[in-house]
């Protein structure tokens, strides 16, 4: 810009680079061109023009999108992909403002992660809004949306990451340790980085209770078949 170029070209292979661009097209007066793929698949794309034409929250909007449906260092939902939540998203713009906030502050609001929520549930959801659910022999878990404590920690992290991306213009800016509370990773003894995968228990109190005692219930069955079969045994005229 000061050089006096009016256009330039980022030739990369990465997706997340696309939607860091259309993030900043808006404040970077030169035109931004992406130079992606190999072969006949490769492509130039003239982000600053794609970024005008979509609005400058819109495209914030789509960063936030992207990094919470998985990217470098945060997870994605199984099955999901990055079309089927971009559809959602576009069908219901109420989401528009809470993906667009992601990484303003670097502590989420408990208004947000209830957005998210919602969010999730409607991108995991199997039936329509009046149809019950039948129960059935195989059901594939991972088809059923995280709950809440496991979805927290997934926003921290996501979080964490958008607001880096929205100061990396900054040359110099200050940021809390990601193992800090509420960033969405833990500092193993070894001073390894590791995600927190939940910020409750794995599974709720009352359903281990139930697993437990099936289990025992299931220790004690076979106690007393074992007890039975001695018992025939004993009484068994065979020698």
């Amino acid at each position: 810009m000061k050089l006096g170029y009016k256009s330039a070209v980022v030739r990369t292979p990465d997706s997340d680079i696309f939607f860091i661009l259309l993030h900043y097209a808006h404040s970077i007066p030169i035109t931004i061109y992406l130079d992606t793929g190999s072969g006949k698949h490769r492509q130039v794309i003239n982000i600053s023009e794609l970024a005008e034409s979509k609005g400058a929250e819109y495209c914030t909007a789509l960063l936030g999108l992207y990094v919470f449906t998985g990217e470098d260092v945060t997870s994605a939902f199984k099955c999901k992909g990055k079309v089927g939540p971009l559809k959602k998203l576009q069908k219901k713009p109420r989401y528009h403002d809470t993906f667009r906030k992601l990484g303003d502050k670097w502590l989420v609001d408990e208004e947000f992660i209830d957005e998210l929520e919602a969010f999730t549930i409607m991108l995991k959801t199997m039936v329509g809004e009046n149809e019950e659910l039948s129960m059935r022999s195989k059901v594939d878990l991972s088809r059923l949306p995280p709950c809440r404590d496991n979805l927290v920690p997934h926003v921290d992290r996501v979080n964490y990451r958008i607001a880096n991306y929205k100061r990396a213009h900054q040359a110099i800016f200050w940021r809390p340790n990601p193992y800090e509370s509420r960033q969405g990773w833990e500092k193993t003894e070894e001073g390894v980085l590791e995600p927190v995968w939940s910020c409750g228990p794995i599974l709720p109190p009352s359903l281990v209770d139930l697993l437990e005692k099936t289990a025992e219930e299931m220790e004690d069955v076979a106690d007393e078949e074992a007890q039975e079969i001695e018992y025939e045994e004993l009484l068994s005229d065979d020698e």
